[in-house]
């Protein structure tokens, strides 16, 4: 979230990119979302945050309705964590919020085990041992002191620690289709950095994975920057990266090629989740407006 703004008014044709892009089969499932992101299957519903609203959404299958609000929290991802539980990342409140399966707040994290606060809780990804994972991305300027973190959560909660720092706004992350590298979008940076997993879940030396640019050309009209924002591992093995100000997602392979571009009216793509059969159903989200009230969006579905 948080990037440069501006509009995209229109998309590469098909015979000059060379790969697949994919419009059709994209439906709107929610219209009057709030700066949505963080998707999450759950339980034969669709979670997902409202940053601007400070909650998060169901949907059923037929309706969006809230299922829980915090003020000032400024949500901006979800996911599954400790049994039927959820955790919550508050970007303004800088803490994550445990919630059981009825939205019922069970406890708070806002400083790691050193005693250290962190500051813009922006996404998660699951380790293999049931903790994990998340970004704090730190200062929003490109000419500031690069402050974004990424720590981990053990699977009771006890320990919070530092694994990885000086990272240029640092948003979605996944683990890799082998468990042993964690990717991280380096927002502000425009690229995807790669850390080594180690065995007691510490971050090895980083490489740079793969740079957003020479992954997919730009958009014509384009504001000048376009930072991947969300990233998921579909159950094809492809990763799917949310390209904030492109109103695309890029779905780029193993080996670092582009296998096809999901495109979306919203500019401001912002994440990625997979339905119950993985990578059948994807769903999407995005915004229209990156800094102006009430910050309009939208869910969308996506079937190939």
């Amino acid at each position: 979230m948080h990037v440069q703004a501006g509009l995209l008014t229109s998309l590469l044709i098909p015979v000059l990119l060379g790969f697949g892009v994919a419009r059709a089969g994209v439906e709107v499932i929610d219209a009057d979302a709030r700066y949505p992101e963080g998707p999450l299957w759950d339980h034969g519903r669709l979670l997902y945050v409202e940053y601007a609203n400070d909650d998060i959404k169901e949907w059923d299958g037929q309706q969006a309705r809230v299922f829980w609000r915090r003020e000032h929290c400024g949500a901006d991802a979800l996911i599954h964590y400790h049994g039927d539980h959820l955790l919550v990342a508050c970007y303004d409140a800088n803490v994550l919020v445990e919630i059981d399966a009825r939205g019922r707040e069970v406890r708070e994290f806002a400083r790691d085990s050193a005693g250290n606060a962190f500051s813009g809780p922006n996404d998660f990804a699951a380790d293999a041992h049931g903790g994990v994972y998340f970004s704090a991305s730190g200062v929003y300027d490109l000419q500031a002191p690069i402050t974004g973190t990424v720590l981990h959560l053990s699977a009771d909660g006890r320990q919070l620690r530092k694994v990885a720092d000086t990272i240029h706004y640092p948003n979605g992350l996944t683990l890799s289709k082998d468990g042993r590298q964690l990717l991280v979008a380096e927002m502000l940076a425009g690229r995807i950095l790669s850390f080594p997993v180690e065995a007691d879940g510490t971050l090895g030396a980083r490489r740079v994975w793969a740079r957003l640019g020479d992954l997919a050309p730009p958009t014509p009209n384009e504001d000048g920057y376009n930072g991947p924002d969300g990233i998921k591992l579909g159950s094809d093995g492809n990763y799917y990266i949310a390209q904030n100000g492109s109103g695309r997602v890029l779905v780029a392979s193993e080996q670092r090629k582009l296998v096809r571009l999901i495109t979306v009216p919203t500019p401001y793509v912002t994440n990625v989740a997979f339905g119950p059969n993985g990578v059948d159903t994807v769903f999407i989200t995005g915004a229209f407006e990156q800094w102006k009230p009430p910050y309009p969006g939208a869910v969308y579905r996506w079937t190939p």
